[in-house]
């Protein structure tokens, strides 16, 4: 594939480069084969610009290095992963280097910040042969999100499953996709309401609370509405004693309204969430009892 960023010695050599100019620090040799211009300064996408030189005009990144190129939420794993994957259509020769993982598939193609990239719905379709349930719902969730720019719909991904009958991986993407809601707005909501769904009915996502007057009050992480018991979670950013003390106030006037609050950070998650799905489970049951009462 063409990149503007680069270009193999050979392409280098014919452009009028010479052989010491090609070794100098105005390039950088992210693959063997390959110079990028030194003044793409970002490692990872150097390495990608490097692979896309040496591809094939038709190849296009898929699997969890299509993930990232899309911003899908992947498992701090992956964060450091230096292998990159490539495809190349079904019949095409798959491309067999250090730290390429080759493919051959039939995906949708689209193009991302200049990259030839397999389509978000094909990527969900191939991350479940590498995430777990859960993890693969996280991105799920984040592909339907009414809150992106142009959202997947539930039937999106489910076409695309369609697609790849007898795929590696397509029970656990089928699970996945039978789990996957519109609301959650983090890979920790998503998990969290997962948590819940397995010993409780499933909570209200974004649920709006106004005042008497009509006033906007909060939108809720996760809900039961009719018991006004609310599930919430504070990410990174609620450590901001800014944020903290909106949070405060927000949390006040629910509390004032007869809501309850349950809040949870990353520390409650660290075994699973038992001990907090027990404190949950409690708590519906005991709201649960004053409802009826």
């Amino acid at each position: 594939m063409e990149s503007p960023h680069g270009f193999t010695i050979r392409q280098g050599l014919e452009r009028g480069y010479t052989a010491a100019e090609l070794r100098s620090m105005a390039f950088t040799r992210p693959a063997r084969g390959a110079r990028i211009t030194a003044a793409v300064g970002d490692e990872a996408r150097a390495l990608l610009e490097a692979v896309r030189v040496l591809a094939r005009q038709d190849s296009f990144f898929c699997h969890t290095t299509a993930a990232r190129i899309h911003g899908m939420p992947l498992p701090s794993r992956f964060e450091r992963e230096a292998r990159v994957h490539l495809a190349s259509p079904t019949g095409g020769s798959r491309m067999r280097r250090p730290g390429v993982v080759g493919h051959r598939l039939k995906s949708a193609v689209e193009e991302v910040d200049g990259l030839r990239v397999e389509a978000r719905a094909d990527t969900f379709v191939h991350l479940a042969t590498m995430l777990s349930l859960e993890e693969l719902v996280a991105v799920g969730d984040w592909l339907v999100s009414t809150k992106r720019r142009d959202p997947l719909t539930v039937q999106d991904l489910t076409d695309a499953l369609r697609r790849y009958e007898g795929a590696r991986g397509l029970h656990l993407a089928r699970r996945a996709l039978a789990l996957v809601c519109v609301g959650a707005e983090s890979p920790r909501e998503s998990l969290l309401r997962l948590l819940i769904i397995g010993a409780l009915p499933a909570p209200v996502l974004q649920h709006e609370v106004f005042d008497a007057t009509g006033m906007f009050v909060a939108r809720l992480d996760l809900s039961w509405p009719r018991l006004k018991l609310a599930v919430e979670y504070d990410g990174e950013h609620h450590t901001d004693p800014a944020q903290q003390e909106r949070d405060r106030i927000r949390r006040q006037k629910l509390r004032a309204l007869g809501w309850h609050i349950i809040v949870v950070t990353k520390d409650d998650l660290l075994d699973g969430g038992q001990q907090l799905l027990r404190g949950i489970v409690a708590a519906y049951e005991r709201y649960s009892s004053w409802s009826a009462a």
